[in-house]
């Protein structure tokens, strides 16, 4: 009897760990990005044009666009999508705008909050993985000790 007891709360256990596992990386992710809003006035199309170059205070977190939240515009014809980045200049392409006009864009995105502390954001990387190998391994000796300890 104690023996399923045992592996009843080992496998309610790695089911609860693949329930809170997301939560952990969500919140690793938290803890390696800030949100920034920047304000870019007087961004120009010119005649044809459709986009504009915005160079932004912080790299994009992973030099990727899809770190890009949002991006609005004070021209209701707009329709601004993030676009290439240059990692090299910090220069956010936004497309999607109306030509020969000028707006004011809002940008949100996610920068490393992490740049100042060396390695951490690789550590903070593999800390669920971490996390994960300790609940399971913990699980797993329990398992094993339910059904070899009790005869």
């Amino acid at each position: 009897m104690q023996k399923i007891f045992g592996v009843v709360i080992g496998i309610i256990g790695i089911a609860v760990v693949f329930i809170i596992f997301p939560m952990v990386m969500d919140s690793t992710h938290d803890i390696q990005t800030d949100r920034y809003v920047e304000t870019k006035a007087a961004v120009a199309t010119g005649a044809g044009e459709t986009s504009a170059g915005v160079v932004l205070t912080y790299e994009l977190y992973n030099n990727v666009n899809t770190s890009v939240i949002s991006i609005t515009s004070d021209e209701v014809t707009d329709v601004p999508v993030a676009g290439t980045w240059t990692q090299a200049t910090k220069t956010l392409t936004v497309t999607g705008l109306a030509a020969e006009d000028s707006r004011t864009l809002t940008i949100t995105y996610e920068h490393d909050a992490l740049t100042g502390f060396t390695g951490m954001g690789a550590f903070a990387g593999i800390i669920p993985l971490l996390i994960l190998v300790a609940i399971i391994s913990v699980l797993v000796a329990g398992i094993w000790s339910s059904v070899k300890g009790r005869g």
